[in-house]
């Protein structure tokens, strides 16, 4: 009878400790639960960053693209000026030289 007792205490313990190993089971199941909605939760925020990201480098290379545009024009519109300005000015007739010559003696501005 004393081997049939000490067979029951061992059963007892080995249930004793499958409940307790079955208890961090579950409590393993909770947490890894826990982790797993967080690990959700950070991969959306991090689609939601990439997406900002992607949006404002949209935004400053359009920025940066009407900056070079609006340069460029302002010298295309400088050159313009420029060659139109240096064509009106070789177009233009030469200036007329008058000489007048006095003969000597002649008081000027008289009669």
């Amino acid at each position: 009878m004393a081997g049939l007792a000490q067979c029951q205490r061992e059963a007892e313990e080995v249930t004793e400790l499958m409940k307790q190993n079955f208890a961090r089971a579950l409590e393993r199941d909770g947490r890894l639960s826990d982790l797993d909605s967080r690990a959700q939760e950070l991969r959306a925020m991090g689609e939601a960053f990439t997406r900002s990201t992607r949006a404002v480098a949209r935004q400053q290379r359009r920025g940066q693209r009407r900056w070079r545009l609006a340069a460029i024009g302002l010298v295309a519109a400088f050159l313009l000026l420029l060659a139109l300005g240096l064509a009106l000015w070789l177009s233009r007739p030469p200036p007329v030289i008058v000489t007048v010559t006095v003969p000597p003696g002649t008081p000027p501005g008289g009669d």
